[in-house]
């Protein structure tokens, strides 16, 4: 009799171990799996925000559209897109034709979009210019039927967007100028304000990379620095060959202590609607009391002044080394301009022209 109670207490013990393990086995298994889910499911394959063209074929199983995503490069895994289907209850839920889908979507965005009925998407495709400003990129959206210059103002003085680098931009009016990167865009028609000013930010998420991040470090400024500095370089320079040329100004003025005195700090400062290809500041506009104004207050400005392309950012990253101090407008058409070691020098080319 003792030993069959022993061999019972025996099974039973065996059993409940037998049942941690595996309780253990499934806890661990759902905890990997959700990790799998974090990783392939919710981080989108690329940062790119450019727009992807999909056709998704009438009668389509999720395994062949989870194929056909693949090959996109929008997906991470044609298994997991099949099993998070599943689990979801989106098998047979999604709808076929002409999907625009962006690369930066993540996959469960893109499994919402692909069950939408309407599966055709109206876009416009849009250049916001190198050196425009976040009015004027408003102002342009608005002509273009997209969304209102307010409404993209609106969304643009707000901070709400999941970017590292917005939390090292300092405490300022128009916190975001600067970060809307010029570029091409295919945008939906339908599209909000928030959602074009956020496809802008990772934009430059993308271009302002590791190597850039790790030149200012080495250069002693911090990105906004780099970012104001590009943004003065981009509305001071015509001539791509100046670029570096006019950095390396810049840098010399700021390392001697001298002011600035950019013309285009001066113009953002007085924010008049006036057109300064044909008229000249007056003395008068050079004391507006601003801290843009580079006139009267020594180092770079407060922010960026316009939102710079990828050629003034690495202009500000790989200054030219030189020592020129002043630089003068020589040539209205090709934007050339003649440099100088000394005010006499500057002076006597301003005479001249």
């Amino acid at each position: 009799m003792a030993k069959k109670k022993k061999s019972f207490k025996k099974l039973i013990t065996s059993l409940l171990f037998l049942v941690t393990i595996i309780i253990a086995v499934y806890a661990g298994g759902k905890l990997a799996f959700k990790t799998g889910y974090d990783f392939m499911g919710k981080a989108p394959v690329s940062n790119d925000a450019s727009i992807v063209e999909v056709e998704i074929p009438e009668g389509s199983s999720t395994e062949k559209i989870a194929k056909i995503l693949k090959e996109k490069g929008l997906i991470k895994s044609v298994t997991h897109f099949r099993i998070m289907s599943k689990l979801s209850e989106y098998d047979g839920k999604y709808q076929h034709g002409t999907f625009l889908l962006a690369k930066n979507m993540d996959q469960d965005t893109i499994m919402q979009e692909l069950m939408k009925k309407t599966a055709n998407k109206d876009t416009i495709r849009i250049t916001i210019p190198e050196g425009y400003t976040i009015k004027q990129i408003g102002e342009k959206l608005e002509k273009e039927g997209v969304v209102t210059a307010e409404e993209f103002i609106e969304a643009a003085n707000s901070t709400d967007y999941n970017y590292a680098f917005i939390q090292q931009i300092p405490n300022r009016e128009i916190k975001l100028q600067g970060y809307l990167f010029p570029n091409t865009y295919e945008i939906y028609k339908t599209a909000t304000a928030k959602q074009i000013v956020d496809l802008l930010l990772s934009e430059f998420d993308k271009v302002f990379n590791e190597e850039y991040k790790a030149k200012a470090k080495e250069l002693g400024m911090s990105v906004d620095e780099i970012v104001t500095m590009a943004s003065i370089i981009e509305r001071e320079v015509k001539s791509e060959k100046e670029r570096n040329k006019v950095a390396g100004v810049i840098y010399n003025r700021l390392n001697i202590g001298m002011k600035l005195e950019m013309c285009s700090t001066v113009i953002y400062a007085l924010d008049k609607p006036r057109d300064f290809s044909k008229d000249k500041l007056l003395y008068s506009d050079l004391e507006v009391d601003s801290p843009y104004n580079t006139y009267l207050y020594a180092g770079l400005p407060k922010g960026p002044i316009a939102n710079p392309g990828k050629a003034s950012l690495e202009a500000a990253l790989y200054p030219e080394k030189h020592d020129y101090l002043f630089f003068v407008l020589v040539n209205e058409q090709t934007g050339e301009h003649e440099f100088n070691k000394t005010l006499e020098g500057h002076n006597a080319a301003k005479n001249r022209n």
